[in-house]
């Protein structure tokens, strides 16, 4: 146990130097920058992140939950991974062209996909690196990575925009970052690959990561077949909107939630055999998430139209909306956000791939036909299939996991009453006439929406959730 706290507390961390830095970056580019800028590079990086699901073939998981000789096993994955990620390389700069014409209608995706096809031979030189470091939960290592490379992109990428060289500042600094976190890994690393490929072990692999892969293949769709529908049907500014909307709201709940997901991976796998304890933690866990997560999207959706102002500005008119709609969907989201991570644990990775493919059906007719209304529309659609596909997901957990799920939905229901309560009593005062009156409001709903949770939840999780912080950061 003592070990799952430190690797809690270097995790944790890390995502901390990442996310420290990543806001102050992300606020000077939105104001250099313009939505188009960001759509561009949007629409190289969905094809990047599409490549990653051949190249990496699941295998950074597989050498996690492998049990057998780890060197052999590293060795083999490492050797697969380089090939196919030369492979897939290679693919991206040929078919560059046809890419941005024929998709995306805009032909200055195709040098920018070219230029980022490097990102697929440097993630592949380092990805079994990493995926042995977590499985030893040293992420120690992992945060002082992090740490010394965390400023690189805006270090690069701020003074080309300023200078108005436009999205290839955006592609200047994500490969700076990456080529120099490669360099880190390399040295710092004790492993070392060799040429040591063993067919039987890489069966093995390929069979357990095949069903992770085809696991990332449908979250790539969950993640990015939004983005590609709106890049296809409305064009490289709406997708700036909508894909920076996103992000912003999934680099908050990247720093509160981002820390928990590759510790307790590791830890569900090392107590996979115990299913008791595999059910404690997860009930756990999703009281936790639903704590956390759901009046965050309360505070973050309240308080949209502030966040536009203050961090995109008057060129980015459109972008509130899109706060409102994914703080909510990520809020109701994150409730889930932990059951991939115990069906993987427990040997189970299916069951995750027929979630993804039974809801991303829902999903694909919904954008399809959403999109040809409107993108407001579209956006508000995204929010509703999440609230349609949720029930999915409770009875897969309900069947592989044996947890209980009237409790977890009136607990839902609960905590999205004391979240949204509070806003609708700020609302009915009329503060736009005092100074300050949006962030007084801010401020309003966030005081009294927290204390009402506190006071909820005082004898049970925010002891468990200060003694996790506490943990976390050494004290």
């Amino acid at each position: 146990m003592a070990s799952v706290h430190a690797a809690l507390k270097w995790s944790f961390l890390g995502e901390i130097a990442s996310k420290a830095v990543t806001p102050v970056v992300f606020v000077v580019l939105a104001r250099l920058l313009t939505p188009e800028d960001y759509g561009v590079v949007a629409a190289a990086t969905m094809v990047i992140s599409f490549s990653q699901i051949f190249w990496e073939a699941g295998m950074g998981k597989a050498i996690i939950q492998y049990r057998g000789d780890r060197t052999v096993a590293a060795n083999t994955a490492f050797w697969i991974n380089n090939a196919l990620g030369l492979l897939v390389a290679g693919a991206l700069v040929a078919s560059s062209g046809l890419i941005a014409d024929r998709i995306f209608h805009d032909p200055r995706v195709a040098p920018v996909l070219r230029v980022m096809a490097l990102q697929v031979l440097l993630s592949a030189s380092v990805s079994i690196h990493v995926a042995l470091l977590q499985k030893d939960l040293n992420f120690r290592h992992l945060f002082w990575v992090r740490l010394a490379t965390v400023a690189i992109p805006g270090i690069a990428s701020i003074p080309l925009a300023w200078y108005g060289m436009g999205y290839w500042a955006l592609v200047a600094g994500s490969l700076a970052g990456q080529v120099f976190q490669v360099a880190l890994l390399w040295k710092t690393s004790s492993w070392r690959p060799r040429f040591n490929f063993d067919r039987e072990v890489a069966r093995k692999l390929a069979r357990f990561g095949g069903w992770v892969a085809a696991t990332g293949l449908l979250a790539w769709f969950y993640l990015w077949a939004d983005s590609l529908v709106v890049g296809i049907y409305l064009g490289s500014h709406e997708l700036g909107l909508y894909r920076t909307g996103n992000a912003f709201v999934m680099m908050i709940y990247g720093l509160l939630f981002g820390p928990l997901m590759p510790v307790l991976y590791s830890h569900l796998s090392a107590v996979s055999h115990d299913r008791a304890r595999i059910q404690e933690m997860m009930i756990r866990v999703i009281r936790i998430l639903t704590f956390l997560s759901l009046p965050l999207a309360a505070i973050i959706a309240a308080n949209a139209g502030l966040i536009s102002e203050l961090v995109f500005g008057p060129k980015w008119q459109g972008i509130e909306m899109v706060i409102v709609a994914m703080a909510l969907t990520h809020g109701l989201s994150w409730v889930v956000g932990a059951n991939g991570e115990a069906y993987r644990a427990v040997g189970a990775p299916s069951n995750e791939t027929k979630i993804m493919a039974i809801a991303l059906v829902i999903y694909m007719v919904g954008y399809l036909v959403s999109i040809q209304h409107s993108f407001e529309a579209f956006v508000w659609t995204r929010f509703g299939l999440a609230v349609a596909t949720i029930s999915i997901h409770f009875m897969v957990m309900k069947a592989v996991l044996g947890l209980r799920i009237k409790p977890i939905l009136l607990y839902m229901v609960t905590v999205s009453l004391i979240c949204f309560v509070p806003i609708a009593v700020v609302y009915q005062f009329n503060l736009a006439e005092l100074a300050y009156g949006p962030l007084l409001k801010a401020s309003l709903i966030s005081i009294i929406l927290v204390g009402a949770l506190v006071i909820f939840e005082r004898k049970r999780l925010v002891p468990q959730i200060c003694g996790i912080a506490k943990r976390a950061t050494g004290q």
